[in-house]
């Protein structure tokens, strides 16, 4: 505003039209001084990098709801009350939530579900389905097969609310589990099958694949077995399992699997060999040490104080009720 005022004042006395184009020199001088000013700066701070390679534009997000959605995997766990229940289930869900689409169905061998089974339910942030089944009165204290009406229970839940194309899988809670297993799951078509280790006197348990086709089975129990599988050995589309309403498991011993799969009305060559055609073991048929002692409030009776303490609480919070 000085220099201005100076140069009217100089433009009176010698003249307005050269003064007046004066001026305007120096506003666009002082202009281009301004830009150079802001071009230095940003040369200090980014470096000698061109404006196009400094601001090039952001890419959009992904946008993840137009993705297809994986199909869903029915996990179908059974569970009974012991010492060693909690840690079993606690270790499953760790596994599942490492896996995506999974809608996880944990059926208690009892007649109603337990506080301490729903609260692992609800802190696992899983999809799930809690439900209770528990033998019949007529069949307590006959030798059946473990976990026979609790999956029975499971299954009618998924042919009642289940997608038809999701596939279903037995998963026991004292097995231990690869994550690839489930993605090789999700590809079942009918019914797949895959080796298991771990079981009986082989250490193993598999579909014996020649050509491409299930020919067989190689496991240490075939006694009459038609499908002499483990229950971690295969898996069922919902649709296919819905078609066959009268599928089950039987109530005999070491036959359930047999059984069910027989119900599903598939030859061996119906069998889908998953696992890089049964060359691959996935899942492993682990066991908690049955030695395992139940958390019992009886056990603060050793002549300890422990009241104002977490111990009686600790006790009541893993209590099965």
């Amino acid at each position: 505003l000085i220099l201005l005022d100076s140069l009217l004042q100089e433009m009176k006395l010698k003249g307005i039209r050269f003064y007046a184009i004066l001026a305007i020199q120096i506003i666009f001088l002082l202009i281009l001084l301004r830009r150079l000013k802001a071009s230095m700066e940003k040369l200090l701070r980014f470096g000698d990098y061109e404006e196009s390679e400094l601001f090039l534009p952001v890419p959009p997000e992904k946008d993840d709801s137009k993705e297809p959605k994986p199909r869903t995997i029915y996990v179908v766990t059974p569970t009974y009350t012991r010492p060693a229940q909690l840690g079993d289930l606690t270790r499953l869900a760790n596994t599942l939530r490492l896996v995506p689409g999974v809608h996880w169905i944990v059926a208690e061998d009892r007649n109603h579900t337990t506080r301490v089974v729903s609260d692992l339910l609800s802190a696992s942030t899983l999809r799930y389905t809690h439900l209770a089944a528990s033998r019949p009165t007529e069949l307590i204290g006959q030798m059946i097969g473990r976990g026979v009406f609790n999956r029975r229970i499971s299954v009618d839940w998924i042919r009642t609310n289940a997608d038809d194309d999701g596939v279903v899988y037995f998963a026991d809670d004292d097995n231990s589990y690869d994550v690839r297993l489930f993605e090789e799951v999700r590809q079942t078509v009918r019914v797949s099958v895959f080796p298991v280790g771990l079981i009986l006197k082989f250490g193993l348990s598999s579909p014996v694949v020649r050509k491409g086709k299930v020919v067989g089975f190689f496991d240490a129990f075939k006694k009459n077995r038609k499908f002499a599988v483990d229950m971690a050995g295969f898996a069922v589309s919902v649709k296919h399992l819905k078609s066959k309403p009268q599928a089950t498991f039987p109530a005999k011993v070491s036959y359930l699997e047999d059984g069910f799969i027989r119900d599903l009305d598939v030859e061996l060559k119906d069998l889908e060999p998953r696992a890089e055609m049964c060359t691959r073991v996935y899942v492993w048929h682990t066991k908690t040490d049955p030695r395992t002692a139940y958390a019992d409030i009886s056990n603060l009776e050793d002549g300890e104080d422990y009241t104002d303490t977490n111990i009686i609480q600790l006790h009541k919070n893993v209590e099965y009720r």
